[in-house]
């Protein structure tokens, strides 16, 4: 300690400059701790009030509004997708989490989303649709449709090559119609299994609600992509849709 202090004593002294530079290098020793939680305070805070339009840019047919932290996004003016952070299920996962809901045109869905660097994880994402969804969320398809849904998603994970999916949507009687005209067709009540196997595919199956298990549509979630076809029974008894097949990356 004596030793410490005799050195500090004769370098000051030898060191006119050093001796007033000494309690200000203190001084920032001190205040270090405070300036770098201050600064971090300033970063949250700007990064909590950035506008979400800054971030979730790409499809012109989505209206962007609000922060990433509480924000809603309006799809052709039908559908608000609303947001809300999560910060305990943030920190538990180490990832963005958030409560989610989507409203609008018959359909009141609610669920929990988590996205990180890895994908987008969507859990118990379930409630009513409307048939307009088809068409807000598949703009390629060749038809629309009104019908009633019921949607149970407990769980949709768009990663690359880990894309998964397990659940049901339901479709109650209702009717589609090929886009460019045509007289409305009617369509049985249907149900879409999403089937996840062993080996990290999704099977995916569309059958009649009731009686007959013949598939109308077939297809899987496997190597990163989305692959879904009209099968015989389902041009025969969907003729709107002939010919229909997605191939759509995740």
């Amino acid at each position: 300690m004596r030793q410490g202090l005799a050195a500090e004593t004769a370098t000051a002294g030898g060191d006119p400059a050093a001796s007033q530079r000494a309690p200000v290098a203190g001084a920032i020793r001190r205040a270090w701790p405070w300036l770098a939680i201050g600064l971090a305070a300033y970063l949250v805070a700007l990064i909590v009030t950035v506008p979400a339009r800054f971030i979730l840019s790409g499809d012109p047919r989505w209206a962007v509004a609000g922060t990433l932290w509480n924000g809603e996004a309006v799809v052709d003016g039908a559908y608000r997708l609303e947001w809300h952070w999560a910060p305990w299920r943030s920190l538990a996962s180490l990832a963005f989490a958030a409560d989610v809901r989507m409203t609008g045109a018959g359909t009141d869905l609610a669920g929990a989303a988590t996205v990180s660097p890895g994908g987008t994880l969507l859990e118990g994402f379930a409630g009513s649709g409307g048939g307009g969804l088809l068409s807000a969320f598949g703009p390629r398809l060749p038809f629309a449709c009104d019908a009633a849904l019921t949607i149970t998603l407990r769980q949709l994970r768009i990663a690359g090559t880990r894309s998964e999916a397990t659940g049901e949507i339901a479709s109650d009687a209702g009717s589609c119609t090929a886009i460019g005209g045509g007289q409305p067709n009617p369509v049985p009540a249907l149900i879409t299994r999403l089937l996840p196997l062993p080996d990290g595919t999704t099977r995916i199956e569309t059958t009649p609600a009731k009686g007959s298990r013949v598939r109308f549509f077939e297809g899987r979630i496997a190597a990163g992509r989305l692959h879904l076809a009209l099968t015989p029974a389902g041009a025969a008894a969907l003729p709107f849709a002939q010919g229909l097949v997605i191939d759509e990356a995740m």
